[in-house]
């Protein structure tokens, strides 16, 4: 399996791992808070998807690590991070959505990349 395959692999169960989780979240968000918190926490949800998806696009234009050097892939985890800053800031100053299910929902979904990690390998 090549390098593109195995990551193609990983990004896609990182990314359904994190698209469930947001459901899970928003879902129990909206069951305590209403359609207010389902909406923030889907949001929330989303920056995690979107940023982990932009990040595996990334990586992967890049190639292999050995062909791509540190500095291509650690630009990309900084752009990463302050993609992630914007949407965060954007959501909770523009859109004035609630910051719990926002941030918490965030949270949950970063957890997609260890709970991707430890799933057993098809």
């Amino acid at each position: 399996m090549s390098y593109n395959d195995a990551l193609n692999r990983g990004a896609c169960r990182v990314v359904v791992t994190q698209v469930l989780l947001t459901l899970l979240a928003a879902g129990g968000f909206a069951v305590a808070g209403g359609p207010d918190d389902l909406l923030a926490a889907v949001y929330g949800g989303m920056v995690t998807v979107i940023t982990t998806g932009w990040l595996a696009w990334r990586l992967r234009a890049a190639g292999s690590p050995a062909e791509a050097g540190f500095g291509s892939i650690y630009l990309s985890w900084m752009l990463r991070y302050v993609a992630v800053a914007l949407m965060l800031g954007a959501g909770l100053g523009y859109l004035k959505l609630m910051p719990l299910p926002l941030l918490g929902t965030f949270a949950v979904t970063q957890l997609g990349f260890l709970i991707s990690l430890r799933a057993p390998k098809t």
